[in-house]
């Protein structure tokens, strides 16, 4: 050993030895071998390796090549530095020691071969200039040492070259802050190389990243130790770094050990067995689920292992500091080396606690994944299958989303309902074993706060059941508002609707503001309690008059701050197993609901069903005989809420039919006797008391169905029509031909368009006959069709009976509800039913004349050969990719990517400046306050033990004067105080004294935390009613164009969900955010003064840990995208199914679906696990570094024990340090929500941008009293609604004469209602004027013109309220003159029975008729008394009486006025004064009607004649 020691002191004088007394520095021997020597040989070692792997050009922007040059430069001056230092030693002729020369030998080579490396990366490498992660660790290694060699040599002569060689280290790393901008290049190949042989012997490079491969499924193919680390994450989390997730196909697939049938079926199995939910999951998943308890307990334990080891060691260093010095060299006493014992513990139970943890977590997201397959699964299966359901349709969405969330949720809070008590109990005997009965107080405090939380709690729920009311009720509103956004605008209603939504948002901000203040009032009490308890759990022990110590303190302050988790915890816990149990019993119910079985409900045919018919050839295919039935659920008046007589709830009494094959049977009837129930008798959705139905086909063919309210899915046009089937060409085409669909699909360019939900971009009509078709191309032998014409023009509806009904289906057995009298002509048999009654009508039946095979004499072959010559769909589909880009089916615009700097300067405005800046202040005085605290605390331990009863008083206790010194701050502010509080008298401090600063530091710090709290919560209410409002301004006021390309539900998201985001849980994220980056700041702060050698550790750790939370983030924020992404397709398809419920049971379809829903289930699965395994992986790396920095500064408080660290500054680090680690996952978990929930800001902030209507505001003011003539000129007007849209009106020339009725008609898209769009500046001309009065409206405000012109649109518009808001909006005329007006519209009796003026509509008046609905609208526009009323086919929805009663009002009412009317029924516009024809958007003729409809060769004859016909 001599002779070992005498060869490093012949190298350097004081040889290994980390400490010299002479100062608190390390020796510089030591910095220079031990330190820095290896770090220098590592980073030359790894510049060289990296140098060796740069093989892929980049481009870089000037960005990163400034950079990099100024670091070759930097690098180049280090290597020159310490050789130029040396010689300039050496003509000194001053003594140079050989580490010195073997020093600067060695960055003679580093730097140079770093430099190189630099070189390269200038053409080569990675897109980031900073270079790998192992060099920049390196590097800050470096960085620290060099800094701590200047402090060292501050006192030498040479210190201007160490000064110099830091300040080349600060210009290095100053480049690495800005990231620039750089791309692969990919060299284009020469010629010579593209001819050369495929099998040559040439290398060819496979590129990564080009050419994308699989990521395959999550953990099977990892081996042990990759699952241990989870380095199987790594591939995804690369592949989100270079922006590659996209799709969901990027990510990980399932797993082997969640495969979707088998789980699905294991939970189906196991409640075919037992029907309790609970116990059909706990066969299936309680053994997993129980052994994971197992890791949940060691993580516990060694959570305990940390204080009890500190204690220890924190006792070592006492013992170690009380004795007399040692002398260095004599150090192997084997007492010295249970300190470093110790601190391996330390650093050990950190370790156990990280992974136990970690896979803890992760086997717990397996589970409750599989458990959230079968629950979802169990439901849906369910609903496709249960009987009863149409009574609970809403909930069951409920019972998918919410309450299987809670069910899930509470496997974690099973495990903390028996891991907290357990916590609770050994922390409090381990608190007692330290301080005795002391402890208590704290305790106490902490105790008493569970019920003033609890209590808060539940105001808190109170408080957001009516929030959450008065959000639904303004989110109605708001429905109602988006969905009339056309009638609003055209109206000029935008600040009637602004000022109704604001009333409600102020209710909902009321509720908010006391939420938000209640939750302020929590978070300060979460914030102050361990100041606190720590406070009140001291002062007792002091009052008790025992000393503290630095090993009681420190261990006691851990175990305090052990106890405020689980205490808080506990209420929760209890909460959220009664929640899941609520849940679980709701679910229960579902599952207990009977299945719909039709094998019992329908019997074959038998002999005697065909015998009570007349003779026929044809078989029968259904029979009844005196069969009851009634609806399943019954359905109570009070329950529906019922104004008019309309629904009787009825059964069917001795119900006698049959049917044969290829038979026309119709049914009609009144309005509610039955007719659709009829259907569902057969189709077997009501419940049978006697008889029975019988059917010849097999149950599981099904019916072709078609309901009444047409049923589509989102989807394209193709999809719908297919639905499932294979696709035949001949077959299709001919479907499509004799649905009447060909004309429609030219003009949509293409069966590849897409259909909005529920069909919402297709007219009714269009609607009809799609469904029409789905249920023909299905091919099944019967079809029930409810009342498909009705929607239909009158050509269309008689091409689809000839071709669809005679044609296509004439083999088939067809039972249809209609009035048509073209079908009723040529029916087999008519039944009229009523009431429950079905017998024969007496309507004149024609077809029963025919012989039964007599066909009709268009053959169906014809519908076959039209079809083939039809517009094949090959050329449609070629262009697919210019699909217009209003398309539905396009995908609502998501971010990649970084969050703009504008979303957060949008939110930081919505704020108010200064605000925001009061808020960060309190938040860092809040921290600083509670950092000098907990300094203030080591600080009198510190003195306590000094003045300990053996030691000899202050003065002559020289190394405690330094220590004073050392402590700075705290030692002047001790001076200045002392003499104050101790009046000065002998100047000695009582530990009183000391308690009184303390007491005084820890009730200002919980002054400041109850002021930042509340400062908080204001400011984020400010923001939220800020955003809002110019969201709803901003959507009110744009252009009309926007309702028709963007779907309802995208629009409604941004007022329910990101508004929701922006109110309440932005703000509490923020709010964590700001909280956990100051206490990091404030933690890493105190670590280094009381323990300044740890800034070795610190320093390195901190590019890791940024680029942990760099890659974290990209791919959070990608997964999270996409996992909300598939969240929506489920619930949409699971809305979807249950919306069509009868026709998918119907048609058969229950299979498909239930395929289709696994498939969407295990897509959102999947990405649920991607973002589970991300978040486990970074909590590992997370909780190492923790582990690393507890273990590094036990370590250190070990090297250090004999020589200089007080130990109670050592415990104020090591209790920091234990600290850290969940800071930084705090920090880094609150950063990435915070960006996500950043996304709903960023959403908002797109649609704040909108862009308002064209001259909104206008050029110029009408004159007074405009229009007071009511003289209309078209002159050559050509307009599109939008630019890449062919024009929909041409050349249109009108001149309009006061008081003149004018009608305008044409067929269906002919352009009618694009001429009233004009005029109402719908959307700007292409050419052309349109003047009013001789004033051009393109110059007037769009109120004034819309205000001054009455509309009566094609869908009446009436919102929810009053009969008096709906007439008069502004209110702004007397009740005489209502009544009045609706006396003139012969509304009436209709006003009287609903109620009078204040007689309340339900939304969208769904309380009425559709006649009724137009007479309100009728009396509207009268009531506004406009010289001009537009009337967009305001007769559509009638029967015949009510048309003829409204042409009356129109003709009287309207007197004096000049009146535009669209028309659809031909009739009613013979006595206007002129009509126009319309024709492909241009005017074909014009006249008086009477003329023309004499005159056989024009277009208004021809037209007549076809509604004649029909």
């Amino acid at each position: 050993m001599v002779v070992w020691d005498q060869f490093w002191t012949d190298i350097c004088p004081t040889g290994l030895r980390p400490w010299v007394q002479t100062n608190s520095d390390l020796a510089p021997c030591f910095q220079e071998l031990i330190l820095q020597l290896p770090v220098l040989a590592l980073f030359a070692t790894f510049s060289a390796y990296y140098y060796g792997t740069h093989w892929r050009t980049v481009s870089r922007n000037q960005t990163q090549l400034r950079a990099l040059r100024v670091r070759i430069f930097a690098s180049l001056g280090l290597t020159f530095v310490p050789a130029l230092k040396v010689l300039y030693i050496f003509r000194l002729h001053k003594e140079l020691y050989p580490v010195d020369i073997l020093l600067a030998c060695v960055q003679l080579i580093a730097w140079p071969i770093h430099c190189c490396f630099l070189l390269s990366s200038v053409r080569k490498g990675s897109l980031s200039h900073r270079g790998p992660l192992a060099l920049i660790v390196l590097w800050t290694s470096l960085f620290a040492l060099s800094a701590i060699w200047l402090h060292t040599n501050l006192y030498t002569d040479y210190w201007l070259w160490y000064a110099a060689q830091l300040a080349l280290y600060l210009f290095y790393g100053a480049t690495l802050v800005a990231p620039g901008n750089a791309h692969y290049v990919r060299l284009r190949r020469t010629d010579d190389q593209e001819r050369q042989a495929l099998l040559s012997q040439s290398y060819t490079r496979f590129f990564e990243d080009i050419e994308e491969t699989a990521l395959g499924p999550i953990e099977d193919d990892a081996n042990l130790l990759s699952k241990f680390v989870f380095y199987w994450v790594r591939p995804l989390i690369a592949k989100a770094v270079s922006g590659k997730l996209k799709r969901n196909d990027d990510l990980f697939d399932l797993p082997e050990a969640l495969t979707l049938h088998r789980v699905t079926e294991k939970l189906q199995t196991a409640l075919s067995e037992t029907s309790s939910l609970l116990k059909a999951l706990h066969k299936c998943f309680g053994w997993e689920f129980y052994l994971i308890g197992l890791l949940r307990l060691l993580g516990d334990l060694s959570g305990f292992a940390g204080p009890l080891l500190l204690g220890a060691l924190l006792r070592m260093e006492i013992n170690g500091n009380s004795t007399v010095p040692i002398d260095p060299a004599d150090s192997s006493g084997s007492s010295d080396f249970v300190a470093y014992y110790h601190a391996l513990g330390l650093f050990g139970s950190a370790m156990i606690s990280a992974f136990a943890a970690v896979h803890f977590n992760w086997r717990m997201t397996f589970v409750s994944s599989k458990m959230r397959m079968s629950i979802v699964t169990a439901i849906y299966q369910k609903s496709l299958t249960a009987k009863q359901l149409q009574a609970a349709r809403p909930e069951i969405l409920n019972l998918m989303s919410t309450d299987t969330d809670r069910i899930v949720n509470s496997c974690i809070s099973f495990h903390s309902f028996w891991s907290i008590p357990f916590q609770l109990f050994t922390t409090l005997y381990l608190l007692y074993t330290q301080l005795g009965v002391a402890f208590v107080a704290g305790v106490l405090f902490a105790v008493l706060l569970i019920p003033i939380n609890r209590k808060i709690a539940q105001k808190i729920g109170q408080l957001s059941q009516g929030l959450m009311a008065a959000k639904d009720a303004r989110v109605t509103i708001t429905t109602e508002t988006i969905s009339g956004a056309k009638d609003i605008k055209l109206n000029a209603w935008e600040d009637v609707f602004i000022s109704k939504i604001h009333r409600e948002r102020g209710e909902e901000i009321s509720f908010l503001a006391k939420r938000k203040y209640l939750d302020a009032l929590c978070v300060y009490f979460w914030a102050t309690t361990p100041v606190l308890m720590c406070l009140f759990t001291f002062g007792t022990s002091i009052l008790l008059g025992k000393p503290l110590t630095a090993a009681t303190t420190y261990t006691s302050v851990a175990l305090l701050n052990m106890l405020i988790g689980p205490l808080n915890a506990f209420p929760w816990v209890l909460n959220g197993l009664t929640e899941a149990w609520v849940s679980l019993k709701r679910v229960q119910e579902l599952l207990d609901l009977p299945d719909v079985n039709l094998q019992d409900y329908y019997r074959p045919l038998t002999a005697s069903d065909a015998a009570f018919a007349n003779s026929s050839k044809r078989p029968v295919v259904l029979a009844i005989k005196d069969g009851s039935f009634e609806f399943e659920t019954k359905r109570s008046r009070k329950e529906l809420d019922l104004v008019q007589e309309d629904i009787i709830d009825f059964a069917f009494r001795d119900l006698t039919l049959q049917v044969r094959q290829g038979e026309l049977v119709c049914l009609e009837g009144p309005v509610g006797g039955g007719k659709s129930s009829l259907l569902q008798v057969i189709m077997g959705y009501f419940q049978c008391t006697a008889g029975a139905v019988a059917i010849s086909m097999d149950v599981k063919e099904g019916f072709g169905y078609v309901s009444q309210t047409p049923w589509l899915q989102q989807g394209t046009i193709r999809d719908n029509i297919l639905w499932g089937e294979i696709y035949d060409e001949t077959r299709y085409k001919a479907v499509i031909h004799a649905c009447a669909l060909q004309y429609d699909l030219d003009a949509l360019r293409g069966d590849s368009t897409g259909v909005g939900e529920q069909g919402r971009t297709l007219s009714g009509g269009q609607k009809a006959r799609v469904a029409l078709a789905r249920a023909v191309y299905q091919n099944k032998s019967i079809y029930l069709l409810d009342d498909i014409l009705s929607a239909l023009d009158a050509h269309v509806a008689s091409h689809i009976i000839r071709h669809c009904l005679f044609g296509l289906l004439k083999d088939k057995t067809r039972i249809i509800v209609t009035q048509h009298s073209m079908v009723l002509n040529r029916a087999t048999q008519i039944l009229h039913v009523e009431a429950g009654q079905v017998t024969q009508s007496d309507a004149p039946n024609v077809g029963s004349l025919l012989s039964d095979y007599d066909d009709y004499d268009e053959d169906t072959s014809t519908t076959l050969s039209m079809a083939n010559g039809s517009t094949s769909y090959g050329s449609v589909r070629e262009d697919d990719d210019q699909r217009s880009n209003d398309s539905v089916l396009m995908e609502e615009s998501r971010e990649f990517g970084h969050l703009d700097q504008k979303v957060l300067g949008a939110y930081w405005k919505a704020t108010g400046r200064s605000l925001g800046f009061w808020v960060i202040m309190s938040v860092l005085m809040m921290q600083v306050s509670r950092n000098l605290t907990d300094a203030w605390l080591a600080y009198w331990v510190g003195t306590t033990n000094d003045i300990a009863p053996n030691s000899t008083g202050l003065a002559e206790n020289p190394t405690v004067l330094e220590l004073k010194e050392g402590e700075g701050v705290l030692a002047l502010v001790d001076h200045a105080l002392l003499p104050i509080l101790t009046d000065g008298s002998n100047g000695t401090a009582t530990p009183f004294y000391y308690l009184g600063v303390y007491a005084t530091l820890a009730i200002s710090n919980s002054l400041l935390t109850l002021l930042r709290a509340f400062l908080f919560a204001y400011a984020g209410l400010k923001a939220a009613k800020c955003i809002h409002d110019r969201l709803l301004n901003s959507v009110l006021y744009t252009k009309l164009q926007f309702f028709d390309v963007v779907p309802l539900g995208r629009i409604l998201n941004r007022f329910s969900s990101d508004v929701y985001t922006v109110d309440d849980t932005l703000p509490f994220i923020m709010n964590i955010l700001l909280a956990q980056f100051f206490g990091l700041l404030g933690a890493l702060l105190i670590s280094l003064y009381a323990m300044p050698w740890l800034g070795l550790l610190i320093v390195p750790l901190v590019p890791i840990y940024l680029s942990l939370q760099n890659k974290y983030r990209f791919a959070s924020r990608d997964i999270k995208r996409l996992s909300s992404n598939a969240l929506s397709p489920l619930y949409a398809h699971f809305t979807e199914t249950l919306q069509g419920l009868t026709t998918i049971r119907a048609l058969r379809g229950e299979k498909r679906f239930q395929r289709d829903f696994l498939y969407k289930l295990g897509e959102s699965i999947k990405s649920q696990l991607s973002a589970a395994a991300t978040q486990q992986w970074l909590g590992l790396r997370l909780q190492l570094l923790g582990a690393f920095l507890v273990g590094g500064s036990g370590l250190l408080a070990a090297i250090t024990s004999a020589h200089m660290t007080s130990p109670e500054l050592v415990g104020l680090a090591i209790s920091y340090a234990l600290s850290i680690t969940g800071l930084l996952s705090g920090l880094l978990y609150a950063v990435a929500e915070t960006e996500q929930e950043f996304v709903a800001v960023e959403r908002i902030n797109q649609y704040c941008q909108l862009e308002p209507e064209i001259n909104a505001d206008g050029s110029a003011d009408p004159p007074f009293g405009w229009p007071s003539q009511g003289v209309v000129v078209f002159d050559n007007v050509h307009m599109r609604y939008r630019e890449h849209l062919t024009c929909s009106i041409r050349s249109i020339n009108l001149n309009v004469k006061p008081c003149e009725r004018i009608s305008i008609v044409g067929r269906t898209g002919s352009g009618k209602t694009s001429v009233l769009a004009s005029l109402l500046r719908v959307a700007p001309l292409d050419k052309g004027t349109i003047a009013v009065d001789f004033v051009n409206i393109a110059t007037l405000p769009l109120d004034v013109l819309r205000s001054r012109i009455a509309l009566i649109s094609q869908d009446p518009f009436l919102f929810n309220g009053t009969i008096r808001d709906n007439l008069d909006p502004r209110a702004v005329h007397i009740d005489s003159e209502i009544w009045e007006a609706i006396n003139c519209c012969l509304a009436s009796p209709l006003v009287q029975a609903l109620g009078g003026l204040y007689g309340r509509l339900d939304v969208s008046g769904a309380n009425l008729s559709a006649g009724q609905k137009q007479l309100l609208c009728l009396t509207r526009a009268l009531l506004k008394k406009s010289k001009i009323v537009l009337i967009d086919e305001g007769t559509s929805n009638l029967d015949f009486e009510s048309e003829s009663a409204i042409q009356l009002v129109l003709k009287n009412a309207f007197r004096g006025r000049t009146v535009i009317v669209v028309a659809h029924r031909l009739k009613g516009i013979l006595d206007t004064d002129q009509v126009f024809v319309m024709q492909d958007g241009t005017v074909n003729e014009q006249g008086v009607p009477r003329d023309l409809a004499e005159q056989p060769n024009s277009l208004f004859y021809s037209l007549l004649q076809e509604q004649q016909n029909s």
